[in-house]
């Protein structure tokens, strides 16, 4: 085997299972051992700040977090060497390395690098680098890559970025606008609470997201009329994002049964869908992350259509001649 071909092997082996469409069961378990080790590592990282558990498997925790490292390390590299394979960049206009390149900056390469990079450094620098700690919780986001659902709120926040990021800016200057308010009607009464526009910024927080967590409260009886038209306010304003969220979330679950249908009425022209067609759909609904039974039930309505169909037109047939 070249290193062309080998190195093709080890990109389908790395890339998840849900978007291999060939399925090839190294890959599958490949993602499998990748996602118990990386809950492993954060369940490691856990037990490591309880002091008993700490003193005593100090040396079994370290040991742990050094193989993870290295088998991280490992897949870190393996990624940025197949990166040539992948089909997301002009191959034919950037050399491999430049290709390379381009991976080392994307977000998941990012990720993948800071999840093993405050153990080197712990290495390599005296100072003290516990809280570099957190960075070994980026480990979590690698799961991303092997969840659909995870894909898809990554696409609605980019589909939907200009959209939010409009509602933030309204949010950020109604909160301003409520600290300049309140600052006005209670500096006199609370001069050490309400020192300033800044200082007020964090009771208008807590009143426009309605958390309300009393340590900051206007007392004179305007400041309170104008502390409720500002919970109001609240409670509308940061509905939006939800709302953007929740209906874009929507739109791209409906997308993925457009699609499932879409290879359902293709595999159902002819009249029945054969074992290679039914194994076909089956990839399809997995890669899409249907339910089962919502797939099922789309296959069933489609059939029960089809041959709705092909009756009215046997039946229109003898009429005819």
């Amino acid at each position: 085997m070249d290193a062309t071909s080998y190195r093709q092997a080890c990109f389908k082996i790395l890339r998840p299972y849900r978007v291999n469409m060939a399925g090839e069961w190294p890959s599958r378990l490949f993602d499998y051992f990748l996602i118990i080790l990386i809950l492993a590592n954060v369940l490691a990282l856990m037990l490591e700040t309880v002091d008993s558990i700490a003193s005593q498997w100090a040396t079994a925790l370290f040991t742990f977090e050094l193989a993870s490292v290295i088998f991280f390390t490992l897949e870190y590299v393996a990624r940025v060497w197949v990166s040539p394979e992948m089909t997301d960049y002009d191959n034919d206009a950037l050399s491999d390395w430049q290709i390379r390149w381009r991976y080392m900056r994307s977000p998941m390469a990012i990720i993948d690098l800071l999840a093993i990079l405050p153990f080197f450094l712990s290495l390599v620098v005296t100072m003290d680098l516990r809280m570099l700690r957190l960075f070994r919780l980026t480990r979590m986001v690698k799961l991303g890559r092997y969840s659909q659902s995870m894909h898809t709120l990554m696409t609605v926040l980019r589909n939907e970025a200009r959209t939010l990021l409009a509602a933030v800016s309204v949010l950020f200057i109604v909160m301003v606008f409520a600290a300049t308010g309140i600052y006005y009607i209670e500096r006199d009464v609370q001069p050490e609470v309400f020192s300033s526009i800044p200082a007020a910024l964090w009771w208008s927080l807590v009143t426009l997201t309605t958390v309300g967590y009393g340590d900051v409260v206007p007392v004179s009886p305007l400041g309170r009329m104008f502390g409720g038209l500002i919970t109001l306010l609240g409670v509308g304003l940061y509905a939006l994002p939800a709302g953007i969220l929740s209906s874009s979330f929507t739109a791209q679950l409906q997308r993925r049964r457009d699609r499932f249908r879409e290879c359902v009425e293709s595999a159902i022209a002819d009249g029945h869908i054969s074992d290679h067609e039914s194994n076909h759909l089956e990839k399809v609904r997995d890669l899409l992350d249907l339910d089962e039974e919502e797939a099922e039930m789309i296959v069933k309505l489609l059939r029960h259509h089809h041959e709705g169909q092909r009756t009215k037109q046997e039946a229109s047939t003898p009429d005819q001649q």
